[in-house]
């Protein structure tokens, strides 16, 4: 290749090494973190019970869980305080966590008998602490704004260009790109490692940062993918959801709430009753279609109703939502924490999440390689410079 064609390549080539250098130093700090949380967080499940077994195991697993009307009698007669919110028991967890007005601890109920067995400050303890990290890196809403586009930028800038580059220049080169060099040197090693292993897990970081990204910026995604989808209404958004306040109408009680999340959605398992926190939201319902893990999308029954009257605000129905609502609900969650295919792409996503760290180490160690080497280039020109002027 040669002529001019030759040099708008090299330029071009030149110009995406420069933009995938900076932009991997940089938001790559931030994927390595959110990576090595995520790998941790494919397990959360297991990992909480195995540091919480105390709260999340019952005293009896093959007991038929209490009904849970008498966990929130105990929960009430004991701590004094409404109910606000119930957590049922599903895969790992095999116990009751409620919690009760004015108190911000998780209160954990033996499923087997209905009895108080402890508290944590978060539901799911460090498992928490890990999961604000991978989310928020512990700064609330500037971190879900930085981590949101770090992963639009492995998305659309990373990995695009970072396939371009791979991209030999010669189809006889391009066994060299699809393999790992035997006997090769630690400079050769470290390229090969950032270069194979980034195109072939290519599309899986794609699929997690685009998932990802969606935890960042759920309402503009839900939007855009609304529109491309052609969907007739917008997703409603359901922070702005609120019940038709009566100043003389008393709020439904707990047992009320339990009364309608039993009449809806008969044959799917409760997940999760929170009641309305102030006087003008939504109280809100979510199921699930089964209670242990399964392989493929995720249907998951999510309903706000009116705190007064009960009427339904909204329901989110998996299986008759439009397309694009189904796309994010059913689907984005199960792809983004491996849980899509199973254990197999949980211990696969498990080794994802180590390759952000992985690239960004390989690639600050490649940089400082050519930072090395035009150094010594520039230390060449100078002496000769020199050497011609004596």
């Amino acid at each position: 290749m040669g002529g001019a064609a030759g040099f708008k390549f090299r330029y071009m080539r030149k110009l995406l090494l420069q933009l995938h250098l900076w932009v991997g130093l940089t938001a790559g700090a931030v994927l390595a973190v959110m990576g090595l949380t995520g790998s941790l967080y494919v397990f959360q499940p297991e990992l909480t019970v195995a540091l919480y077994p105390e709260h999340y195991k019952s005293s009896n697993p093959e007991a038929t869980p209490v009904d849970v009307r008498l966990v929130v009698r105990n929960a009430e007669e004991q701590f004094g305080s409404q109910v606000t919110s119930i957590f049922f028991p599903v895969r790992e967890l095999e116990n009751y966590i409620v919690k009760v007005k004015g108190n911000k601890q998780f209160l954990f109920f033996d499923a087997a008998t209905g009895n108080y067995v402890g508290q944590l400050e978060k539901r799911r303890g460090v498992m928490d602490e890990v999961l604000d990290l991978h989310r928020h890196l512990t700064v609330g809403d500037t971190g879900a704004l930085i981590t949101g586009t770090s992963a639009l930028l492995l998305a659309f800038v990373l990995l695009t260009t970072g396939l371009y580059l791979w991209m030999p220049r010669r189809m006889r080169n391009l066994k060299d790109g699809l393999r790992l060099k035997a006997n090769a040197s630690f400079k050769r090693r470290n390229f090969d490692l950032h270069k194979v292993f980034g195109f072939y897990l290519s599309l899986p970081l794609f699929l997690a940062a685009i998932t990802g990204s969606y935890f960042g910026f759920q309402e503009q995604i839900q939007n855009a993918v609304d529109k491309l989808t052609l969907a007739k209404e917008p997703t409603p958004y359901v922070k702005a959801l609120r019940s038709s306040y009566q100043e003389e109408t008393a709020p439904l009680t707990v047992y009320q709430a339990l009364d309608r999340m039993d009449a809806l959605y008969p044959g799917y398992v409760r997940r999760t009753l929170v009641m309305a926190p102030d006087s003008a939201a939504t109280l809100n319902l979510t199921y699930l279609a089964s209670a242990e893990l399964e392989a493929g999308p995720q249907y998951r029954p999510m309903v706000y109703l009116d705190q007064y009257t009960g009427a339904v605000v909204y329901d989110y129905n998996p299986h008759t939502a439009p397309i694009g609502r189904k796309l994010t609900r059913n689907w984005f969650v199960p792809i983004h924490f491996g849980e899509i295919g199973g254990w197999l792409t949980r211990v696969l996503w498990f080794f994802l999440g180590l390759t952000p760290a992985m690239l960004w180490v390989t690639g600050i160690v490649m940089w400082q390689g050519r930072s090395k080497k035009k150094e010594k280039s520039s230390v060449k020109v100078r002496r000769g410079i020199v050497a011609r002027k004596i």
